[in-house]
């Protein structure tokens, strides 16, 4: 993992992804862009209440950083389920510079090259993954929820389906989200996590700060689900956005006062 800098614009990168050379991506940063007030300064969140030109120029800033056409830009709409929508050309510009014709999405793939495919998070995990023989992305949006309900499987499964994906083959990376050490839940949310994850033991923790309370971790989560799916090359970033909220949004410390981050890649 790597935080770069490009043309001002702040950006966290793998280096597992990089290293393959077949892809363009990042997970932006709150630095860099043209948005104020609590927006500030890079929120690529057109459902924030801000105003859509200033949106629009964080967007073109995002292409000019990483060399990708502004105008190819396909968005999620995400609601937390664990649905994924497969791209191609005639998708692009979809949630960005044109209307969506989907709904209800919150992971995207494709097999075709410069589509820049687009997950938001302020809290929620990040997964990048790459079909380096088949060359194609996916990118999904877990949020707890979507984690719960093995988002990150869903689509592996998908790209296998669709592209005939080895998961052996797949280049993972895990992006900037809440960490265990601030992911703080109640019985409901265990519960969840008991019926439909079952290493859960593995990842659920008492919390010694508050009686009744627990952590979760999803970023071991997320790697351990797409590990037993036959995931090998998987990199975390290890940032944890409620953390440092002077770089990241975090819906849980900030509430809705705040824009959201964006992940963003791009087979070459």
């Amino acid at each position: 993992m790597k935080l770069i800098q490009r043309n001002g614009l702040e950006l966290v990168t793998f280096d597992n992804l990089e290293k393959t050379g077949l892809v363009k991506h990042g997970f932006t940063t709150r630095h860099g862009g043209v948005s104020t007030g609590y927006y500030g300064t890079m929120n690529m969140g057109f459902s924030r209440g801000e105003e859509r030109e200033v949106v629009s120029e964080n967007y073109r800033r995002l292409a000019n950083a990483l060399d990708i056409d502004p105008m190819a830009f396909v968005a999620t709409q995400q609601t937390h389920t664990t649905n994924v929508l497969q791209i191609t050309a005639q998708d692009k510009g979809a949630g960005v510079t044109k209307e969506r014709t989907y709904h209800d999405v919150d992971g995207l793939i494709t097999n075709e090259k410069g589509i820049n495919l687009v997950i938001f998070g302020a809290d929620c995990v990040p997964v990048f993954l790459l079909d380096t023989k088949q060359k194609a992305i996916g990118l999904a949006h877990c949020g707890w929820k979507g984690t719960a309900n093995r988002m990150a499987e869903q689509i592996v499964l998908r790209m296998t389906e669709v592209y005939g994906t080895n998961p052996k083959d797949i280049v993972a990376g895990i992006g900037p989200s809440i960490g265990k050490c601030c992911f703080q839940v109640d019985d409901p949310v265990v519960d969840l996590f008991r019926k439909q994850i079952d290493f859960a033991d593995e990842i659920i923790f008492d919390d010694v700060t508050e009686k009744g309370k627990y952590k979760i971790d999803l970023w071991e989560t997320n790697r351990l689900l797409l590990k037993h799916c036959g995931v090998e090359q998987i990199e975390v970033s290890g940032l944890c956005t409620m953390c440092d909220t002077q770089r990241f949004y975090s819906h849980r410390k900030m509430g809705e006062k705040r824009g959201v981050m964006a992940g963003v890649m791009t087979l070459i």
